[in-house]
């Protein structure tokens, strides 16, 4: 793909205008996973919820904190077909009707089952619209921009899960765990509202014969509305090739792991779930700013470099976090105790600066069309099965282990590193399209052709035929 002279967003000012309503079109739903996941740990502090749920522990306080994830496994199906068959727009505005409606129930005066039964809904709703945004982003930005735009997309989460019964605890009444309970809402309105200011995808666009929209919304956006744009007129003719022949096979859920290449896909996709769930994530409290960073390297210093390093990092940090904590166990020595907390900080810079952003930005670029929307279904299915699993174990883990938990994940974390450098690929400064093809070596069927770069001569070459 070659590229235009200029990709400033102040010489292309619609390219500017896409990515500023992409923000409440597309990337706050990250935001909304963040609040919706986080809201229970916040008000299980206050007083006024515990006394209205007849302080809840054991088994019932675990069904009402792993109800929500369990809900966003079962909308996994529905994501998908929603988003293939309808567009990512209307499955996002599905997603965001079902949380604002199960939001409203939560709200209200309600009894248990009704509580547990909202919260099963609002998770199969942002299911449904987290499956659907980083795919609308990933879509819609133009390839030289579009890593970064994704890769922020999941360093969002923070800024929902910061704000959670922030200020509310003060309150001397049931709206100091309603109001915060309210406001889930609040971000599925902002994006309902986004969305209708958003285009539709330009890929599931020519997915359904619909080229001539595509193409206006690639020269409106990427093109700043030149009608006579080479880098357009290629850009739209490696989508089209490629869209023909992803979508002469299957579309079924088997597609997945239909030929060698879709297998290996489906790996990396579910590895990018469980590995940063399930490397201790769930033991320490991460920040944005890290994060932040993170995306913004992903173009300069690719992924395999970025997942190599900070995995590395991370494994080195939970060996020290480990040593410095059984050394704690036995002196409680005060200066242990602060090596404890360089340890932590250290671990949790190194998984924010890469697996935060790149746990659905890698996924979004290596599946082709005609399995990204099951694929990232998949993908946030299994990132909320890992949460489940996480928020039953880790509890129970270092309650009976204390220190020695966390040899577990130091074992975890060599497999991490170990899969992370045999099997990840280095997808850098391609197109969506273009990233089909690093895989295509490893494919078994005569189907899965390999497509050719498109080239801007050979564009104005078939246009001089025609003529």
């Amino acid at each position: 793909m070659i590229s235009p002279a200029s990709t400033s967003l102040f010489k292309n000012p619609s390219l500017l205008r896409l990515y500023l309503l992409l923000i409440p079109g597309s990337l706050i739903v990250s935001a909304a996973m963040g609040y919706d996941s986080s809201l229970m740990n916040g008000i299980q502090g206050v007083d006024r919820w515990q006394n209205y749920f007849n302080h809840p522990q054991g088994s019932l306080l675990g069904i009402m904190n792993a109800i929500l994830p369990l809900g966003a496994v079962f909308g996994t199906i529905p994501a998908a077909w929603l988003s293939d068959h309808h567009g990512r727009r209307w499955a996002m505005a599905v997603g965001d009707v079902i949380v604002i409606l199960s939001t409203v129930i939560q709200t209200a005066r309600i009894n248990t089952p009704m509580y547990m039964a909202s919260r099963f809904l609002i998770g199969l709703g942002i299911t449904i619209a987290s499956s659907s945004a980083p795919m609308l982003a990933a879509e819609l930005a133009h390839p030289e921009s579009r890593t970064t735009l994704t890769s922020m997309y999941n360093t969002l989460w923070y800024l929902g899960a910061t704000w959670t019964t922030y200020g509310t605890y003060r309150i001397n009444s049931e709206w100091s765990w309603r109001l915060p309970t309210a406001l889930q809402a609040l971000p599925a309105i902002i994006n309902l509202v986004g969305l209708w200011f958003l285009p539709e995808s330009p890929r599931w666009l020519v997915g359904q014969d619909r080229h001539d929209e595509a193409r206006a919304i690639l020269i409106k956006y990427h093109a700043n509305g030149d009608q006579d744009s080479a880098f357009v007129a290629a850009e739209f003719e490696e989508i089209r090739t490629a869209l023909q022949l992803e979508l002469a096979v299957s579309r079924s859920w088997k597609e997945l792991v239909e030929t060698k290449a879709n297998r290996h896909r489906t790996f990396l996709v579910i590895c990018c779930a469980f590995f940063p769930q399930w490397s201790g994530n769930g033991l320490v409290i991460w920040n944005m700013v890290v994060a932040m960073t993170g995306a913004n390297l992903v173009n300069r210093v690719g992924r395999r470099p970025l997942f190599v390093v900070a995995t590395s990092c991370m494994l080195a940090g939970m060996i020290a976090w480990t040593i410095t904590g059984s050394v704690f166990a036995r002196t409680k020595s005060e200066a242990t105790g602060a090596g404890i907390l360089t340890c932590v900080i250290f671990f949790a810079s190194s998984y924010n600066i890469c697996w935060n952003p790149l746990a659905v930005a890698y996924p979004v670029e290596i599946l082709p069309f005609n399995i990204r929307a099951k694929g990232i279904a998949l993908l946030m299915g299994s990132i909320k099965g890992a949460s489940f699993f996480n928020q039953f174990v880790n509890p129970i883990g270092l309650k009976n282990l204390g220190w020695k938990y966390y040899i577990v994940y130091c074992v975890w974390l060599c497999i991490v590193l170990i899969t992370v450098f045999f099997m990840f690929l280095e997808t850098k400064n391609r197109s969506l399209e273009e990233i089909s093809q690093v895989f295509e070596k490893y494919s078994e069927s005569p189907s899965e052709k390999k497509l050719e770069t498109t080239d801007i001569e050979c564009i104005e070459h078939q246009r001089k035929e025609k003529e």
